[in-house]
């Protein structure tokens, strides 16, 4: 038994050693704890991979990946300024986008306009799509295009032909998937008109899209699945009829989401629970675009999330923001700017900032990319961003 005193004692010795401990988990836990401080705050910067380099030079519709090693590429393609076709180049990123390396040629047949590239990432090969016609473009035929690389783009193969039952296989622009079962899938249409033979489009308002997927083996031998489109009244005289230019996501329960530009003032969409084979009928979405095609993207740290990038306008292809949904595009949160252009003519033809894409970098950052016309009209740079979550949902 201690006496009164003693107890006094211990009680003081106790309080004290419990203090000591308390403030060496507090010495040893404040860097995790500022570290997870630091990740919750918003962050938000860009700048350029590719600006042009002289009057007409155009670097136009880029799309971004992550590599099996980590790395981000993003690939364009560049017209015009002296190139007598267009061509698909690339860039890639060491450090999740903050820099981007050397340009470099990936397609550039004789002869052919190689533009509109897709790519999809299958462990560690890389595949680039371009869609190429034979200049002037017609709107009768396109021919598909594939170049591989499998040292994160150090070096590529030849490009070889991806034959096509489609006259004019359109709205190639995409980042193709590896769904869980193992199974290649880029979104993808064709033009009905070019199809069917006769007198073709004359313009792309005259284009009537029929879109979904085309699932793959290898991902040069694809089987097309297209039956999304819609009759449905235009707002301008220049936007397409029917639905192209899908975006597609994977949904955590395995479900595909998909989202489509329309000649109206709203995003289509669909959803498809056999991989895409079949399709619930398309719907006007939440999301408010016309005749611009989205991007998504489905959270590594949240994969019950899905984040979008598209031109939130009912007429115009600025401003270009984002969003995050929770319950698979169901409902979104508030948008938010990446991008924008102020004090210019109202329509999106005049001048525009669009064609984005985005991924996550191995920090968990978001990385968009996007094609941004110069307001002197004189050529189109290549934009990137990065930011996080926090700043997506910041007020």
């Amino acid at each position: 038994m201690f006496s009164k005193g003693h107890r006094s004692d211990r009680k003081q010795q106790v309080s004290f050693l419990l203090q000591f401990l308390c403030l060496g988990v507090l010495f040893l836990a404040a860097p995790f704890c500022l570290a997870a401080q630091e990740a919750e705050k918003a962050f938000f910067e860009k700048g350029t991979v590719k600006a042009p380099s002289h009057d007409g030079d155009t670097h136009a519709y880029p799309v971004i990946a992550r590599t099996s090693s980590g790395k981000l590429i993003t690939v364009w393609g560049q017209s015009g300024g002296g190139i007598r076709f267009s061509r698909i180049m690339g860039s890639v990123s060491e450090d999740n986008g903050k820099t981007w390396g050397k340009i470099f040629k990936i397609i550039d047949n004789d002869g052919l306009s190689d533009s509109d590239p897709s790519i999809l990432i299958d462990g560690k090969r890389i595949l680039v799509y371009s869609s190429s016609v034979v200049p002037p473009n017609n709107i009768t035929k396109i021919f598909t295009w594939v170049a591989i690389s499998e040292d994160d783009g150090e070096t590529w193969t030849k490009p070889v032909e991806v034959k096509s039952e489609y006259n004019y296989l359109v709205g190639k622009r995409h980042l193709g998937l590896k769904l869980k079962d193992g199974t290649l899938m880029m979104p993808g249409g064709f033009d009905r008109w070019a199809q069917l033979g006769g007198v073709p489009a004359r313009t792309e308002g005259e284009m009537d899209l029929i879109s979904g997927v085309m699932l793959s083996k290898d991902g040069v031998n694809w089987t097309p699945y297209f039956s999304l489109h819609v009759v449905a009244q235009k707002v301008t005289p220049f936007g397409t009829n029917g639905l192209g230019e899908p975006a597609v996501v994977e949904l955590e329960n395995g479900e595909l989401y998909t989202l489509l530009r329309s000649g109206t003032e709203r995003m289509y969409e669909a959803r498809s629970k056999d991989g895409g084979k079949t399709w619930s009928d398309p719907v006007p979405s939440a999301l408010y675009g016309h005749n611009i095609p989205a991007s998504l993207w489905r959270l590594d740290q949240k994969p019950e999330e899905i984040i979008v990038i598209w031109n939130n306008s009912p007429r115009e292809r600025h401003p270009l923001s984002v969003s995050i949904s929770a319950d698979g595009g169901r409902t979104w949160s508030e948008p938010k700017n990446v991008a924008d252009i102020t004090g210019t003519q109202k329509f999106y033809h005049d001048l525009q900032i669009s064609y984005p894409g985005i991924t996550q970098g191995t920090d968990g950052n978001f990385v968009a990319v996007w094609m941004e016309q110069l307001p002197d009209k004189k050529g189109r740079a290549i934009r990137w961003a990065r930011f996080n979550r926090a700043w997506v949902l910041s007020k």
